[in-house]
């Protein structure tokens, strides 16, 4: 068969007038040749790797390395990169775990990722054929084995470790000892938390607690006190005689000041003591034992006496307080005598004063009743004297009299020290041993009013320089002395009494001054003069 042909064409020539152009036919021009330098090269072509095949691993030794939690079973598959990621979750996974081992996501989070790990393993052998493990499953079956057992032990032993941390800690707590518990629960680490957390945050909260209790007893009595009420408050205290050491803090500082509201308050928590925990008994009535004995040695007798004070104005009935106080009643008259003492020690003469007459009021019989009466009559002699001696040296005395007892009788034969006001003794003369030099000296005190205008002596007529027919009219007077006499001892009036001199009235010259250059006459009234000598006979009749 052949392929059919087309008929030919018949030749047409072109007409004369068409000229068709025809391009030149290309030239093709043959590029040299180079011969080869030498023979070719092998072509590369990249090595494909084969694929993967893991090995044959015993299902359960398989489950139980990832039982681990660390990947092992993946490792025996030969499996590397899952190995590496289960690490990397485990770790992911514990490190909240340890920073929060209350938080239950993490714990339910852990064991979801420990079940599928065990899961992935058994997944990925339950179609291993037996024949491929024959003489390999007994050793992977025991490296699994091992090493998992190897774990569970090291869980176990930090578990029991916490456990054995925390109660060790809760002993040492339970018995007030928080200064050892705190020491060992902060040795609490992050594989505790990991291992044990339920123990773990159970100790945190005792550590709290105890941090509490030592440091209200490093702060203050008052400070501390109060801190110590938030341990008692707090839910993991259990020391029982936090209660009685925080009233023993708060007797503390009643001893030491204003004792209403400090004993108050430490007498209300004992009471709840007794209320909550009927078994401490013994450690209440121990605790107002020691305030009592407190009070005895080493407490201010006044601030001692505050607290007795105190203490009488209560109507309890319960015999842990009652019967510790009754114990001790005898010291009470004694503490009331040493503050008196102490207060005159101290020049607080007007409390120590108080204090002797209530000692003497209280316990007329007491042993201590007769030196105490006699201490008391040298506070009373202190405090006059301290009176009469501001009265005496601001003058004052003649105006509000005053007794010391301390001072010298004015009896007998003179003379007798006066101390004077109103008139200075030595610019008349007067011998020293009329005038007191001091107040311990003086027997009396005189009150002088004078020299000053006594009565009327005479009125007389003296020439006048400034006229001839008219006189100067001159009243004359006697020079007067009152005189009144108080017992410095008694405080009491002995003597009162008045001097009058009256000197030469009506001379017949006048003799007087002028201060102006001009003379204007004399002067209308002249008391009479009087001298030394008679200054000193007003207060003769005091020293006989």
């Amino acid at each position: 068969m052949y392929p059919e042909m087309s008929p030919p064409q018949p030749h047409q020539e072109p007409s004369p007038d068409r000229v068709v152009a025809q391009p030149p036919p290309p030239r093709f021009e043959r590029e040299p040749q180079s011969e080869p330098l030498g023979p070719e090269p092998p072509r590369f072509e990249p090595q494909r790797r084969p694929p993967f095949v893991p090995r044959p691993v015993d299902p359960v030794a398989a489950i139980v390395g990832n039982a681990t939690a660390l990947g092992l079973g993946y490792m025996l598959m030969g499996r590397v990169r899952l190995a590496l990621a289960a690490i990397a979750g485990t770790a992911l996974l514990l490190l909240p775990l340890a920073a929060d081992p209350g938080n239950l996501a993490w714990r339910y989070g852990f064991g979801t990722w420990w079940v599928l790990m065990c899961f992935h393993a058994w997944h990925l052998t339950r179609r291993t054929e037996a024949a491929l493990l024959e003489g390999r499953r007994k050793r992977m079956r025991l490296i699994a084995t091992g090493a998992a057992g190897f774990v569970l032990l090291a869980v176990v032993g930090f578990h029991l470790d916490a456990w054995r941390t925390v109660r060790g800690a809760e002993a040492d707590h339970a018995e007030g000892d928080c200064a050892s518990a705190v020491e060992t629960l902060e040795g609490l680490d992050a594989v505790d938390r990991i291992t044990n957390g339920p123990i773990v945050i159970e100790g945190e909260e005792q550590l709290e607690a105890c941090r509490l209790l030592n440091r209200a007893r490093a702060e203050g009595l008052l400070t501390g006190a109060s801190t110590m009420e938030d341990y008692l408050a707090h839910p993991a205290a259990l020391w029982d005689g936090a209660g009685p050491e925080r009233a023993a803090m708060l007797f503390d500082v009643a001893r030491g000041g204003d004792p209403a509201e400090p004993l108050e308050a430490g007498f209300a928590q004992l009471t709840d003591t007794l209320a909550a925990d009927p078994g401490q008994s013994d450690r209440v009535r121990g605790t107002v034992e020691q305030l009592m004995a407190d009070l005895a040695a080493d407490t201010a007798p006044c601030e001692a006496v505050a607290v007795d004070d105190w203490i009488a104005g209560q109507t309890s009935d319960v015999p842990e307080f009652t019967e510790p106080v009754a114990a001790a009643a005898d010291a009470v008259p004694l503490r009331l005598l040493d503050c008196a003492r102490s207060q005159s020690a101290h020049d607080e003469l007007q409390a120590a004063q108080a204090s002797y007459q209530r000692f003497l009021a209280e316990y007329p019989g007491h042993a201590e009743a007769a030196t105490a009466s006699d201490e008391a009559y040298e506070v009373d002699s202190r405090i006059e004297f301290g009176t009469v001696s501001a009265l005496l040296d601001a003058d004052e005395y003649c105006q509000a009299p005053a007794p010391w007892r301390g001072a010298p009788a004015y009896s007998g034969s003179g003379p007798h020290p006066m101390w004077m006001i109103g008139l200075s003794g030595s610019q008349y003369g007067m011998s020293d041993s009329w005038l007191a030099d001091t107040v311990e000296e003086t027997q009396i005190v005189t009150c002088v009013d004078g020299p000053k205008r006594g009565k009327h002596l005479d009125t007389c007529y003296y020439e006048n320089p400034l006229s001839d027919y008219f006189n100067s009219e001159v009243d004359f007077y006697a020079s007067r002395f009152d005189v009144k006499v108080f017992a410095l001892r008694t405080g009491e009036q002995v003597d009162s009494y008045t001097v009058q001199f009256e000197g030469d009235p009506c001379p017949e010259v006048l003799e007087y001054y002028t201060y102006s250059g001009i003379d204007t006459g004399p002067p209308g009234t002249v008391e009479a003069e009087v001298s030394d000598a008679q200054v000193r006979s007003v207060f003769e009749r005091l020293q006989d």
